[in-house]
């Protein structure tokens, strides 16, 4: 980014894409690379009047957005009342209102039509933080001086245009699609034959609105991550699929299985300086920060419902001076905490031999008796971590035991044994530890540490995920457990 473009309201008139009377050639899709926040818009299609054939405007041209919607990523959320689509437009002395209208009208908006344009669309965009410009409205006008009819095939002898190719073609630039000349489509600058969607305008639509698989990305859950911004990274303009911010990007992914506080924070080296963005899947940005933290470290905090979410860290595209740090390449280390009400339930249940289990884990540490659950603490502070098993039903009652391990960001293996130490575990040489013998019962509560507090071992810096699990006496050697970690950050 060209740091935190914020959006500023001010909105410029940024092009007109149109239609032109003439044979038809190929094209390959060619985003502008603007587009809609969230992969959607709402358009107003109730268009008076009816065709020669008998079909309403207003059908012809939901049948149109409809297409886009079933066949792309894209959605037209569809009002069907009548909106004038000059209303704000250049010169009307009225300010943009932020609508999608339609309308035939014999000028654009009282500007005159070429001689061979058959529709316009206009468009209004919006400085954005990440990459081009947001689409924040689009306008149709079809040349009301144009014999118009809706009919499928091959264009008339009589040279009347099919109207629902037309909106077909002029909703492709709503969009964000241009115009191009190499390949069989719909938004081909020329109008033909072609009557429906065609592959091209569907692939187009598709990168274009592709979200976060445009760049490499790796999922990532609460703890540290460790990264870089450097030459051959993803570049913003890759992952926008458009506009001209040449900034490098990483990109993770975060699912978030109930609703918490999520915070990110980074601490950069090598002069990098850097920029923090959450957002949707379909990178609609949530939050951006670049300087919370102080001493220009960004830190985002969001409280966020259960759903997949998009993190990025980004820096200053290359013809830009970075505000705090020397250089828009370096290293970072990047912490992804959260507090909610409740403990985690830990997804991904494994078992040491492949068996199946209606088991549920769950867990988090607590500075509060259980009040909140989080998973950073400070070095003085007083903690506990806490595991909680739901034992599947066919276990219960049964001798049994639990395990407790924790994972080094290294890869070490601790285990606690019963008289509450760590120590290291090598799979390969011993046994399935057991913490504590048990009667399974229906729901078993195990404390990991207990009134912790890291100064008193004289340790300030912990990064540790903690798994737990369970067996029965009657197969020793299979254990139950899960996969996503209980994870303690102490900073």
């Amino acid at each position: 980014m060209r740091k935190i473009q914020q959006a500023l309201a001010a909105l410029v008139l940024l092009s007109a894409g149109g239609l032109l009377i003439m044979s038809a050639t190929a094209y390959e899709f060619d985003p502008l690379g603007n587009k809609w926040p969230g992969a959607r818009t709402t358009i107003y299609t109730g268009i008076p009047g009816v065709s020669a054939s008998g079909v309403p405007w207003a059908q012809a041209y939901r049948e149109a957005a409809e297409s886009w919607t079933n066949q792309t990523a894209f959605t037209f959320n569809i009002v069907p009342d009548f909106l004038d689509p000059c209303v704000g437009q250049t010169g009307s002395g009225q300010p943009p209102d932020f609508r999608n209208g339609a309308a035939f009208g014999s000028t654009i908006c009282g500007r005159q039509f070429n001689s061979q344009t058959i529709a316009v669309t206009v468009f209004f965009t919006e400085f954005n933080t990440l990459g081009s410009a947001d689409l924040v409205e689009a306008d149709i006008v079809f040349n009301s001086n144009v014999p118009f009819d809706t009919y499928d095939g091959n264009q008339r002898v009589d040279r009347v245009v099919d109207f629902r190719r037309v909106a077909l073609h002029e909703l492709g630039h709503v969009m964000g699609l241009a115009h191009e000349n190499t390949a069989l489509a719909i938004m081909n600058p020329s109008i033909g034959n072609t009557f429906t969607l065609q592959q091209d305008d569907i692939e187009g639509v598709n990168v274009l609105y592709s979200g976060i698989s445009n760049c490499e990305n790796r999922p990532v859950t609460f703890g540290w991550v460790y990264g870089d911004l450097n030459a051959g990274d993803c570049l913003i303009q890759d992952l926008q699929q458009g506009g001209s911010d040449d900034s490098y990007v990483d990109v993770y992914t975060l699912q978030v299985d109930q609703p918490m506080r999520v915070t990110l924070d980074t601490v950069t080296s090598g002069g990098l300086d850097s920029v923090l963005l959450l957002a949707d899947m379909k990178l609609d940005v949530l939050e951006i920060d670049e300087n919370s933290a102080g001493a220009c470290r960004p830190r985002v905090t969001a409280n966020l419902p259960a759903g997949e979410y998009a993190i990025l860290v980004n820096t200053y595209s290359n013809n830009t001076r970075p505000p705090c740090g020397e250089t828009n390449t370096g290293n970072y280390r990047m912490s992804v905490t959260y507090e909610s009400p409740s403990m985690l339930t830990l997804n991904g249940r494994q078992s040491f031999q492949g068996g199946q289990v209606n088991a549920l884990f769950r867990g988090g540490v607590t500075r509060n008796n259980g009040q909140t659950y989080i998973n950073r603490v400070s070095s003085t502070e007083r903690f506990d971590v806490k595991g909680e098993i739901t034992v599947d039903p066919n276990h219960r009652g049964q001798p049994g035991f639990v395990v407790v391990a924790g994972i080094t960001p290294e890869g070490e293996i601790l285990v606690k044994h019963p008289n509450g130490d760590f120590v290291g575990y090598r799979p390969d040489l011993e046994l399935v530890p057991v913490f504590e013998r048990r009667t399974l019962q229906a729901v078993e509560s195990i404390d990991i540490l207990k009134q912790f507090v890291a100064r008193d071992i004289g340790v300030s810096t912990i990064d540790i995920d903690f798994l737990i699990g369970y067996g029965v006496d009657s197969n020793p050697n299979e254990l139950y457990f899960h996969q996503q970690p209980i994870n303690l950050l102490v900073e």
